[in-house]
């Protein structure tokens, strides 16, 4: 038997009064998603951790060599990790995003010891509401910044890796809409759209940037020297 309260939100879609209802919706489907954030994703599958720490010893066996180079390798790793991650996010809330890319992991150096890292991440988002199904189907790009450095006791000489802050910037998450029902409101693909840049945002915050931290901290500051580079000189001639 259909339960009571879709039938209340599937009149109210058809007769223009579904804002409330959908925010109830979306707060439901919010609060499901924090509760998981909260215990951690991993909880719900444990290859979440399995990825991730092959990850990691991938990362470091590539600092055993002399020039550490960027390889498909890594990425597809990475891609892997997010989308089992994004896999769990769908079971918590019904919002499927997949076919997730990340098209290149850059380090910009910015100094002999530091660089700014970013991990652009692109995937495709269905949204869909019980008995309407699929309401709006949206390309995603999400852009993960943060910076790294290496920082030299002055007492000890003792130096050690340091992470800078991941920020959870609303700009760094777009949205474009590439179908959407036909006949629905536009309060509803509005809400469709709302929802999953507050979805991701929580997921980057809770999630991704913790993973980015942890990964960039399990590396010793050899290998994150050689992920800096050489910093870009600018070289003036002499008069």
């Amino acid at each position: 038997m259909v339960q009571l309260w879709k039938l209340v939100l599937l009149c109210g879609l058809l007769a223009g009064t579904s804002e409330s209802l959908l925010d109830i919706r979306g707060n439901d489907v919010l609060r499901r998603l924090i509760s998981g954030l909260e215990r951690g994703l991993g909880t719900f599958d444990s290859t979440i951790e399995i990825i991730f720490q092959n990850l990691k010893t991938e990362l470091e066996s590539r600092c055993l060599n002399d020039v550490v180079e960027e390889t498909q390798q890594t990425e597809n790793s990475l891609e892997g990790l997010i989308s089992r991650i994004f896999q769990v996010v769908n079971r918590l809330t019904g919002v499927r995003i997949r076919n997730v890319q990340v098209p290149d992991i850059t380090f910009e150096s910015t100094s002999e010891n530091s660089a700014d890292v970013s991990i652009p991440i692109t995937a495709d988002v269905t949204v869909s509401l019980p008995l309407l199904g699929e309401i709006v189907k949206l390309d995603l790009n999400v852009d993960l910044q943060t910076s790294v450095s290496i920082e030299t006791d002055a007492e000890t000489g003792d130096s050690r890796v340091v992470v800078g802050e991941c920020p959870n910037n609303p700009e760094s998450i777009s949205l474009t809409v590439l179908h959407r029902r036909p006949g629905l409101l536009n309060d509803v693909v509005d809400f469709g759209v709302n929802l999953v840049r507050q979805l991701v945002s929580s997921v980057v915050q809770h999630e991704l940037c913790p993973r980015i931290r942890e990964l960039l901290e399990s590396l010793d500051t050899e290998c994150i020297k050689k992920l800096i580079g050489e910093p870009q000189v600018t070289t003036q001639q002499e008069i």
